[in-house]
């Protein structure tokens, strides 16, 4: 069963905005990449204080994204966190019709892309891989001319790959021998063509 069918995204701007704060976004980003984690563990991973990321955590909590993971504590102080059924994913169409909506979408994106994107350069700037794993590392820039429908069709046909391999995933253990986490950035959008010269 895939991602999609098991989880659901975000529906209303209330939700939206949950996230409209970069620390939320980088520490849902360091639970994602741990499954599951302790508000130590993930203040630790943001650099912040225990306090901060435990407010932020509890305001995700509140709005769906994230949930205790008391099966990991060893004791009663100790708070574990693990993600939700619910994801950071929008349909254009229907939340963003909501005041407000669009604005806050902006802004979770852009953190969101900071993220992505400040991960990438750890990898780049570590020291820590061997060559097979960068060998097996990639980054893909192109630019097509696709109508809306086949960018939406691109879209699906990714997400059917990203989809098998996360089922492989789940088939197996995390700590199999050569097995890492890996990330995955993805974005397609269109861009405005620059006019007065070649086409």
């Amino acid at each position: 069963m895939s991602d999609r069918e098991t989880t659901k995204g975000v529906e209303n701007v209330t939700a939206l905005k949950a996230f409209a704060h970069p620390l939320r976004i980088r520490l849902y980003y360091a639970l994602r990449n741990a499954r599951v984690a302790t508000v130590s563990y993930l203040a630790n991973a943001v650099e912040v204080p225990i306090a901060q990321a435990s407010y932020h955590l509890k305001q995700l909590s509140q709005h769906g994204f994230i949930e205790p993971a008391p099966q990991y504590a060893r004791d009663a102080r100790e708070r574990w966190w693990q993600l939700s059924s619910q994801r950071l994913r929008w349909d254009a169409s229907t939340v963003l019709d909501e005041p407000e909506a669009a604005g806050v979408a902006a802004m979770i994106k852009n953190s969101a892309v900071r993220e992505q994107y400040r991960l990438i350069e750890e990898f780049n700037e570590s020291g820590d891989w061997d060559t097979g794993w960068l060998d097996a590392a990639f980054m893909v820039d192109v630019t097509v001319d696709l109508t809306r429908a086949e960018l939406a069709g691109m879209h699906a046909e990714l997400m059917a790959v990203v989809e098998r391999y996360t089922a492989l995933s789940r088939r197996r253990s995390s700590t199999q021998p050569e097995v890492e986490r890996v990330m995955c950035v993805m974005h397609g959008f269109p861009v405005r063509r620059a006019t007065g010269g070649d086409t």
